[in-house]
């Protein structure tokens, strides 16, 4: 028989779940379409940002100078896989385009009112899922190993101070006073003091996960294989046979790509593949109190407890399913036993997952042009974790016909239309 719902949620990361649970909140009979594989959600393997200053995509005016290393794979930010770089054409093309200053204007000022309402949104989760002790107000910081590599961020400050955004600026020595567990001289750091971290953001996912089941939503853990529009609704194909719902919400991260093939959307997103692996800290070593990048080494050191901390890759472009390459997360690794004082890795080998990326940075979070009752709720990059709660409420505002807090936009889903391929 056919199980039928109001409206199908197809992914369970924060994205979806935050989706599912608003929409249940609505009062609407709700089923989530997730394999189930916890640690294949890029969400899991988050470094736990919640940032209102996470308003600068990934194409910044400053690619230009770093192209020629980039290409060479020499600048462990980016890595290439080049065979896999004729599928994913129409992305470069216009990510490369998206690499200009006034486009970078222009997106932190479409992004800054989703970012700003993202820590409040966290907290109204947490208090419902009993995860309120693993969020907190930590700040993050952003580590510049030489006065040169500062003064080359300035555009970013001044972006961030235009639009309200604060933060600090710390020589070195006042940045070994606020983290003592950092061991590496840094020239210059920025502490953005309205930033939260969730620490250890799979046990989020968990706990949203049991708050799901405890509301009365229901669950399919399958793959969904295509989505069919019909006369009363939509028909979802699974693994496990089909769903009839009057609505569905595609929230399937780097995934959603290959369900709206079959629709006619081809959307120039691609997969943003990233690596992370957990250490311990040494014993004598204060404990991280916040998030740190490390500009110098493209990497991220996220306190997971008081005594561990994930280190986290910088970007590999290459398909989804493609082997595992560790060069990046072996050179973040060692670049992280010279930060901090580090004991052995309590992973047996690293994390990987897929970031759903848009090339001008900014999430795809609307209706869909073509079709009534599917919305479209995925694309977040890097944020896909510090914006799931406030896109979960934005999208339940959409299904119920309410008009969304936060202006969406810019975020409209024609922006990334009408390229010739699906990436």
């Amino acid at each position: 028989m056919v199980e039928r719902a109001d409206i199908a949620v197809i992914g369970g990361g924060m994205v979806g779940l935050a989706s599912a649970l608003a929409l249940r909140e609505r009062g609407l009979d709700v089923v989530l379409c997730d394999p189930g594989e916890a640690r294949a959600r890029t969400s899991y393997g988050n470094a736990g940002v919640v940032s209102r200053g996470s308003i600068l995509p990934m194409a910044s005016p400053a690619l230009w100078g770093k192209l020629p290393a980039y290409l060479r794979n020499a600048d462990r930010a980016l890595r290439l896989d080049y065979p896999h770089l004729p599928r994913i054409l129409p992305y470069l093309t216009h990510f490369l385009a998206s690499a200009r200053e006034s486009r970078w204007r222009e997106a932190a000022a479409s992004l800054l009112p989703l970012t700003s309402a993202a820590y409040a949104a966290h907290e109204r989760l947490a208090a419902k899922a009993g995860t309120t002790d693993r969020l907190a107000r930590t700040g993050w910081i952003k580590a510049y190993r030489t006065e040169e590599a500062f003064a080359g961020a300035a555009l970013e400050r001044d972006i961030l101070h235009r639009h309200g955004v604060a933060f600090e600026i710390l020589d070195g020595d006042a940045l070994r006073e606020r983290e003592p567990a950092l061991v590496r001289r840094y020239a210059r750091g920025m502490l953005l003091t309205e930033t939260g971290s969730v620490r250890e953001p799979g046990r989020l996912i968990e706990a949203c996960e049991a708050l799901f089941a405890q509301s009365g939503g229901r669950r399919i853990r399958g793959s969904v294989t295509r989505l069919t529009p019909g006369s009363e609704g939509w028909s979802v194909a699974h693994d496990g046979g089909t769903l009839a719902a009057k609505q569905v919400v595609l929230a399937a991260g780097a995934a959603s790509g290959t369900l709206t093939k079959d629709l006619g959307y081809r959307f120039a997103i691609a997969a943003e593949r990233g690596y992370h692996r957990h250490y311990a800290l040494h014993p004598d070593s204060p404990p991280l109190t916040c998030p740190v990048l490390d500009t110098g080494a493209a990497s991220i050191i996220a306190p997971m407890g008081p005594d561990r901390v994930r280190v986290l890759s910088g970007v590999e472009l290459n398909a989804r399913h493609a082997k595992p390459n560790h060069s990046q997360i072996e050179a973040a690794s060692r670049e992280a036993a010279e930060t901090l004082r580090l004991g052995g890795p309590l992973d047996n080998e690293p994390w990987l997952g897929s970031r759903p990326a848009t090339p001008d940075g900014m999430p795809v979070i609307g209706h869909a042009p073509r079709h009534t009752g599917l919305i479209f709720a995925f694309g977040h990059g890097h944020i896909g974790l510090s914006t799931g709660p406030i896109t979960g409420e934005i999208v339940a505002d959409l299904a119920t016909g309410r008009e969304p807090a936060v202006p969406i936009a810019p975020f409209a889903p024609q922006r990334l239309l009408g390229f010739p391929r699906l990436l």
